[in-house]
């Protein structure tokens, strides 16, 4: 833990806001997937392919979860790789949430828009750290000082 501080504090501001923006990001999509789509969904949409193939009725969640974790470790890690996957993320999050926003504005569904306006939002500022050249920089010599 001690370890991560110290790189978490040798980090520039712009890689430190773009990892807090992408860990926002994840949550909130969390607390809308789940708090919002995810109940509106009838347990028998996935019963049948749950007894065909015998997965488990809880992969959606558990992949849900190993995606949004997984980039987050890896970003927060500083791996070059994990930039570069997490940019594309990030622009289909803002892309698919931004049209959530203008449904539920149509909709007049306020809740809904203010939140799904915060997810947008927080990848936006994820992605628009994550695509700075200083951060950009960051990442590669952070790669190269690695064995």
């Amino acid at each position: 833990m001690l370890a991560f501080r110290q790189k978490w504090d040798s980090m520039p501001a712009g890689v430190r806001n773009g990892i807090i923006a992408l860990f926002i990001g994840w949550g909130s999509h969390y607390a809308f997937y789940f708090g919002y789509l995810a109940t509106d969904e009838p347990e028998r949409v996935t019963y049948l392919w749950d007894r065909i193939t015998g997965s488990n009725p809880n992969y959606e969640l558990l992949s849900q979860l190993a995606v949004g974790i997984g980039i987050c470790y890896c970003v927060a890690t500083i791996k070059k790789w994990a930039r570069k996957l997490c940019i594309y993320f990030n622009i289909g999050m803002v892309v698919m949430y931004a049209l959530f926003a203008i449904a539920f504005a149509l909709g007049e569904k306020f809740m809904e828009l203010a939140l799904t306006t915060l997810i947008a939002g927080s990848f936006a500022v994820s992605l628009y750290w994550l695509l700075k050249r200083e951060t950009a920089q960051f990442f590669a010599l952070s790669e190269k000082k690695e064995p």
